[in-house]
């Protein structure tokens, strides 16, 4: 069975985050980078344990040749720099350029009674979809790991201060459970991240580029089990300032709640499939994900 250990929370201090904020504030983006690639990428590069998964990706998913495979891990790691430095960029205020491919399927959604599920993945940067496609009139609840950094959260609660947006915490009691399904019925959306398992979770396995991988069956039953509308959201980085949102909706089909999840489950793998295509380097599960 394949490690699945992951950090979850972002590197540094509060006074580090804080100050980052600060600085970003005043220093040009591109500057930044520069600042990164040349002095941070590097340290991350050679000592991070995300290194061998990711060339494992590269090598072994996309079948790119060792070289290539090695080049574009680091490509990964420097634009994972990018996108963290985009995210504390939004909170210290600056503004980003989004496209969003079938923009209306998310506006029908939000303007219809019924609540809704979206299922994203760790690709790209999923979190500044909850800084552009904001619903006035219905909640959107966002749930989140309970361990990241008490800055982040806090910045994040800031951006969201001025959009109808609430986060749910993953607690250990599953108290985030009764929150999740009390959104669905006052016809709320919910978003998910269903792309990681922790111990303990039941699974289900889909084919991955080319192999199979296990996936969290809880987000996927709740959708079977509350017949509710389902879209992907995928938020990936194109330019310095520029963004591409891809909506997608999930009709998954099948006699039970098993099989119907388990359709669910499959058209969401091929979305992120189709998406990292695309967009490869914007690939950030940095743990051996694959079984094999």
């Amino acid at each position: 069975m394949a490690e699945r250990a992951w950090q979850g929370k972002t590197d540094g201090t509060s006074w580090m985050h804080n100050g980052l904020v600060s600085v970003m504030r005043v220093v040009p983006l591109r500057l930044m980078y520069g600042f990164v690639a040349l002095f941070v990428v590097p340290f991350y590069f050679l000592f991070s344990n995300g290194r061998r998964p990711m060339f494992h990706f590269f090598r072994n998913r996309l079948g790119y040749a060792p070289m290539k495979a090695f080049c574009w891990t680091y490509c990964n790691f420097r634009r994972f720099s990018q996108i963290i430095l985009d995210r504390f960029s939004m909170y210290a205020g600056r503004k980003f350029d989004f496209d969003i491919d079938n923009y209306h399927l998310y506006q029908d959604f939000a303007a219809a009674e019924p609540g809704f599920l979206i299922l994203s993945a760790h690709v790209g940067s999923y979190e500044s979809a909850g800084y552009t496609l904001v619903a006035t009139k219905k909640r959107y609840n966002a749930i989140v790991f309970s361990g990241e950094a008490e800055s982040v959260m806090r910045n994040r609660q800031k951006m969201f201060d001025e959009t109808n947006i609430r986060m749910i915490p993953v607690k250990e009691d599953m108290s985030h459970i009764f929150l999740m399904n009390s959104a669905l019925d006052n016809g709320e959306s919910v978003s998910i991240p269903a792309d990681r398992v922790v111990e303990g979770q039941r699974t289900v396995t889909c084919d991955f580029f080319g192999s199979p991988a296990e996936f969290p069956l809880g987000p996927f039953v709740l959708a079977a089990q509350r017949d509710v509308a389902v879209l992907t959201i995928h938020v990936m980085k194109e330019a310095v300032k520029k963004y591409h949102i891809f909506i997608e909706q999930i009709q998954g089909q099948g006699n039970t709640i098993r099989e119907k999840a388990a359709d669910i489950a499959r058209q969401y793998v091929a979305s992120i499939e189709t998406v990292l295509r695309k967009y490869p380097e914007q690939w950030f599960n940095y743990y051996e994900f694959w079984n094999d």
